[in-house]
């Protein structure tokens, strides 16, 4: 049985923003939010990948990391949903921005869903693969612990868009991000 190697890669760059805050009114100046691709993923009988692989695996990364910025760039601009890479705090009054609930909002499922798609796999396994009598009650547990974790997940996540909810009520100006795409165009226009 022979064995093989897992080569991974990931690429990321960076944006420049910036905010006017709108608890204290000062400008942020300018910030960085990197934005990283998913990683790329190569498989090979070797512990390093000749020229041409190589190329394929750095290939393969780049078009992760050009969806990646594409979709914030999208989202950002036509739905207005600020991506979590875009940070909020302010430098000054450490206090957040009104514009960065819509990002909490479009990520809020997200662990919850993994967590319940968890709770399936496993529950599923531990009915059908394990060798004891009581499988079925095995796998309610199994499954019942993950979906309590998907609750408490979604649970969380509500409160602290509540809490910045909170936060960000009393501000008289709602401001949004000043985001500098044009550090990105060669991503962006491919």
């Amino acid at each position: 049985m022979g064995s093989y190697y897992r080569h991974r890669k990931t690429e990321s760059v960076d944006v420049p923003y910036s905010f006017r805050c709108e608890q204290c009114m000062k400008d942020s100046g300018t910030l960085k939010a990197t934005i990283t691709g998913m990683e790329a993923e190569m498989n090979s009988n070797f512990k390093t990948l000749n020229e041409k692989n190589q190329k394929k695996l750095d290939e393969l990364a780049h078009d992760k990391l050009v969806r990646e910025v594409k979709e914030v760039h999208r989202n950002a601009t036509e739905k207005q949903i600020y991506s979590k890479v875009f940070k909020d705090e302010c430098p000054y009054c450490h206090k957040p921005q009104s514009w960065a609930i819509s990002g909490a909002k479009d990520d809020m499922f997200s662990t919850p869903i993994v967590c319940v798609i968890l709770g399936i796999i496993i529950g599923g396994g531990c009915y059908f693969f394990s060798g004891v009598e009581n499988n079925l009650t095995i796998a309610l547990v199994a499954a019942g612990i993950c979906l309590v974790l998907a609750a408490g997940s979604l649970i969380i996540n509500m409160i602290k868009i509540g809490n910045k909810k909170k936060q960000t009520a009393t501000v008289v100006q709602k401001n949004v991000p000043v985001i500098e795409w044009d550090a990105v165009d060669y991503i962006l226009y491919l």
